[in-house]
């Protein structure tokens, strides 16, 4: 701190500003009275809009990400699927009989179906939360 105050007074005494020296001597040493609680509610008060704009950009990129990277894995997910119900079919065919077979194999079939839909269905909710938690905690 002292090498830049003598390095300041030398620059201020080659531009010829020697008098000036020590008004801003004083200045550097006058305290600062700040008030952290008023001025953070002002700037909250002030940039809330901003941030909320922010927010629900990083949501939504949260969200596209998301469903692009589940929709990736989609096709490969139906197929591992279609595999397990006709490797169960087959399994279940030599055991059973056919109708049997069938029933218990699409049973088997819609339940992992729907299951699989109410979890893609979930995707957009759980990072919706996500969302509102990150919202409280800029609020907060």
């Amino acid at each position: 701190m002292n090498d830049n105050r003598e390095r300041l007074r030398e620059m201020m005494r080659d531009a010829g500003c020697e008098k000036s020296w020590s008004r801003l001597s004083s200045a550097l040493h006058w305290p600062v009275e700040c008030d952290a609680a008023a001025w953070s509610t002002r700037m909250l008060a002030v940039a809330s809009s901003e941030l909320e704009r922010h927010a629900l950009r990083v949501w939504r990129r949260q969200i596209a990400v998301v469903v692009l990277l589940a929709l990736v894995t989609l096709p490969l997910t139906l197929l591992s699927g279609g595999y397990v119900v006709s490797f169960a079919y087959g399994l279940l065919c030599g055991v059973v009989p056919t109708g049997v077979a069938t029933y218990l194999v699409s049973t088997y079939a819609l339940v992992a179906l729907g299951l699989l839909g109410l979890f893609y269905a979930m995707i957009p909710i759980a990072v919706g939360q996500s969302r509102d938690r990150m919202v409280l905690a800029l609020v907060d």
